[in-house]
């Protein structure tokens, strides 16, 4: 079974899919259009990215470690969020969503450790 369908069974999956660091699709399952789904591969490329970036930057200004491990992040709107862990992304009902359950079960599938000390 793929990573995406293990992903469309936490409560309030609606779509999941892997992306690749150059924002290409790699997998997707979900109601949305071929195209859609591409540009949720390009978008969560490009944040996480840009959150990794951050990371090293506010090490540097700060001087603490820590800050350069992006192991994920969430957008949220009125009814639906985005969650993306390493490669993978989980469109969700926000409603229905345990987020602590969606970043935990979406780690373990990525093989992604977060550590207490960095």
């Amino acid at each position: 079974m793929s990573r995406s369908s293990e992903l469309l069974k936490l409560p309030g999956a609606v779509a999941a899919g892997l992306f690749s660091r150059k924002g290409f699709l790699e997998e997707f399952e979900g109601p949305f259009p071929a195209s859609e789904a591409a540009g949720l591969a390009g978008l969560c490329s490009a944040i996480t990215l840009t959150m990794e970036m951050q990371g090293l930057l506010l090490e540097r200004l700060t001087g603490e470690p820590g800050w350069a491990g992006c192991y994920g992040w969430a957008a949220w709107g009125p009814g639906s969020a985005i969650v993306a862990v390493d490669d993978s992304m989980c469109i969700v009902q926000t409603p229905a969503t345990s987020f602590d359950e969606v970043f935990s079960a979406m780690r373990t599938a990525a093989g992604v450790e977060v550590s207490e000390t960095e």
